[in-house]
């Protein structure tokens, strides 16, 4: 299935977990754009209040495609945490990768320093692959749906956005998608917001953007594509399944 749209996506590579479950084919993708054997791979548990328990199984998910490093990023709030190291590890990273938790917690440890927030951004739009998983994959857009609000009814009143990271800009991102019916307060959302394009990733299901402008859908569910149309509350709906694309150009 092909659905064209249009984007200003250059060379960025961006990989987006559903979350529950890691999925092989795009955690190997992952590491073969950043580097394969000589993969530097920076990981941010941010999102997280058990960092070290993120950090892990990514690191265990990620070593089976044997990157040549894999570091853990101290975020702001942790003893640990040293901005010139931080600064340091972002410019030598060939791959960023922040695992799940609460998309709110981890833009409120991101913004809390501009430099590292935009370090992120130069990087990704220099051509570091960036692989977000629940958490950071809602953190993507630069519309986030925070989590909170009523997810019972369609209703731009019930549900809550904040600003993400801003790696995308001409779609808003949700992940667990299917498995926890999120379709409400993704239509919701984007009967309030600039955007016209929504993406749902569902549970141990994956979209890869390869060359910044094309989607492969890679896992066991599915990925649904939502076009608000001119009228603001008539929607076109895509179904997109394993090996299906999506060309963003």
């Amino acid at each position: 299935m092909l659905l064209s749209l249009s984007s200003a996506w250059g060379t960025e590579k961006l990989i987006l977990f559903g979350g529950h479950g890691y999925t092989p084919e795009a955690a190997a993708k992952f590491v073969d754009w950043a580097g394969g054997k000589e993969a530097n791979i920076l990981i941010l548990p941010w999102a997280s209040d058990d960092p070290t328990y993120e950090f892990e199984e990514v690191e265990s998910v990620l070593s089976d495609y044997h990157p040549k490093q894999m570091i853990r990023g101290y975020s702001p709030d942790e003893k640990s945490f040293n901005k010139t190291e931080i600064m340091a590890q972002i410019d030598s990273a060939t791959g960023i990768f922040i695992p799940g938790g609460d998309q709110v917690d981890l833009m409120e440890r991101i913004n809390q320093d501009a430099e590292i927030r935009q370090a992120i951004l130069n990087r990704y739009h220099s051509g570091v692959v960036y692989a977000g998983f629940s958490a950071g994959t809602a953190a993507a857009s630069k519309t986030m749906l925070t989590g909170r609000g009523d997810e019972t009814k369609i209703d731009p009143s019930s549900v809550e956005i904040a600003e993400g990271l801003g790696l995308v800009n001409q779609f808003i991102i949700d992940q667990h998608f299917i498995a926890r019916q999120r379709q409400n307060r993704l239509m919701s959302a984007l009967m309030k917001s600039q955007e016209k394009l929504a993406v749902g990733i569902d549970e141990a299901t994956a979209l890869v953007v390869e060359d910044g402008f094309k989607g492969t859908v890679f896992g066991r569910s599915y990925v649904m594509l939502f076009r608000r149309l001119d009228s603001g509350t008539e929607f076109a709906i895509s179904l997109l399944k394993n090996g299906d694309t999506v060309d963003l150009q």
